[in-house]
């Protein structure tokens, strides 16, 4: 998958939430620093850049599944 379509991806993601406090964690991160971001949430973006993007799960929303029944 390339960036561009993993932005797009994220950002539609971020348009429909509907969860105040998730949604004030990421502006926080946001305005962190990398030195200031927790290096869990490093290590896992990490993690997620190094797998190959052939053996992913593709997610779907539940908008999705009952969209196609």
């Amino acid at each position: 998958m390339s960036i561009e379509q993993r932005k797009i991806e994220l950002i539609s993601w971020i348009t429909s939430l509907n969860n105040e406090p998730l949604l004030n964690r990421m502006e926080e991160l946001k305005r962190m620093s990398i030195e200031d971001t927790p290096k869990e949430i490093l290590s896992l973006l990490n993690l997620s850049n190094q797998a190959n993007s052939d053996k992913l799960t593709e997610h779907t929303t539940s908008r999705d599944i009952l969209k196609n029944q």
